[in-house]
């Protein structure tokens, strides 16, 4: 197989195998993981067969890495710290710099089958365990165990919320597309990772679901025929995941002191923020030690919300491209008259990972970063020269 011939298959099997990233081990000296190690072939036969990497966005993304790079010098623990800048910035964006590389915008809507298989296998796994069938793998002891007792489902993750965060993007992905479409009989797929969001009991997942539908529902009727019974069973289901999501969140106790927390971490370091993967460590410190503070500190693993996860982990230049990224691509999206069901079906993943984000960190996780740069991705309708930075 020439290497032209092999970066499309590498990047399309990462896309299929991305919960694989736990397959966590040593290379020479270096941590990495399965993904990683394909992420780097793939660069390597990008490289040489197309001689360059394509990076649109590119100053959104320099300000980002710049901001995070900045924060990690100064961070509590600079080894955490440019660990994760390893894992959740530069292997995602040579991802990210490799599609826009290797697939034209026609191209595109290959990665739905490699998704989809990704989609089923973790939901069947996620649903096997549930019922007994499936015992839990060893880097989830003994964590994930609580939750299956608590009757939420995990699949591979150690929490349910990671199970949500994974596959609510990539279902409205798939289910969008085949409706708008009209591939039905493929959609039918897509009720596994829906029964798999209801049984992880995610009310920010089930939130992020439900708006994504009601997305659909609005940009499917607009241009893209999908007929009125299919539109009409989107927003049942967005309605309904949304009422059960309000109506389990009524009282979220820890979230609120972990936002009260993290505000006073953001006046304490406004500029350069505190660092990627310091958070629960400086959370000791500003956390007044009342009975509130001992039942959050097991979650406060981050600050439950992408916003404010970017501020702290990326400085202020980091959250300003942030913003900058999404507004770019929200303008790219709106002015386009012409919009692809696989366009607007990503769309509506990346309005997932932000609804969801109001609640949760829906980036600052390996699989989950390079989910985001990928629907970035597949939401682009075409590539502008202009915007982009050939290395």
């Amino acid at each position: 197989m020439t290497s032209k011939r092999l970066a499309p298959q590498l990047a399309l099997l990462i896309a299929a195998l991305l919960p694989l990233y736990y397959l966590r081990f040593n290379l020479m000296g270096l941590p990495t993981n399965f993904i990683e190690i394909l992420v780097a072939l793939l660069m390597i036969s990008t490289l040489v067969s197309y001689r360059r990497l394509t990076l649109p966005n590119f100053w959104p993304i320099v300000l980002i890495v710049v901001g995070v790079v900045l924060a990690s010098f100064f961070a509590l623990d600079q080894r955490v710290a440019f660990g994760i800048v390893k894992g959740w910035f530069v292997v995602p964006l040579v991802y990210y710099a490799c599609l826009n590389t290797i697939f034209l915008p026609e191209q595109r809507h290959i990665f739905i089958r490699p998704l989809l298989f990704s989609l089923v296998l973790v939901s069947l796994y996620a649903i096997g365990q549930y019922a007994g069938i499936i015992a839990l793998l060893n880097h989830q002891l003994p964590e994930a165990q609580q939750y299956l007792d608590q009757g939420r489902a995990v699949g591979f993750f150690e929490s349910p919320n990671f199970l949500a965060m994974y596959l609510v993007p990539l279902t409205l992905l798939a289910s969008g597309y085949f409706i708008l479409t009209k591939s039905y009989r493929t959609c039918w797929w897509v009720s596994l990772p829906i029964v798999a969001i209801a049984l992880s009991q995610s009310e920010a997942g089930l939130l992020a679901l439900g708006a994504g539908f009601v997305w659909l529902w609005l940009w499917g009727s607009s241009g893209q025929g999908a007929p009125s019974r299919s539109r009409s069973v989107l927003v049942a289901i967005g309605a309904l995941a949304v009422l059960v999501a309000l109506w389990r969140w009524a009282d979220d106790k820890a979230r609120w002191y972990i936002w009260e927390n993290t505000w006073v971490m953001i006046k304490e370091q406004p500029i350069l923020g505190i660092g990627p993967g310091q958070f629960q460590a400086l959370f000791t410190f500003v956390g007044n030690q009342s009975s509130q503070y001992v039942a959050t500190l097991p979650y406060a693993l981050h600050p439950h919300n992408i916003f404010l996860n970017f501020y702290l982990s990326t400085g202020l230049l980091g959250l300003t491209g942030f913003i900058w990224l999404l507004v770019s691509s929200g303008r790219e999206f709106l002015k386009n008259v012409v919009r692809s069901p696989l366009v607007i079906s990503a769309s509506a993943g990346l309005l997932a990972v932000l609804v969801h984000g109001l609640f949760d960190s829906t980036y600052f996780k390996n699989d989950l970063a390079i989910i985001f740069w990928l629907l970035v991705f597949l939401m682009s309708n075409r590539y502008k020269e202009s915007n982009a930075y050939r290395a």
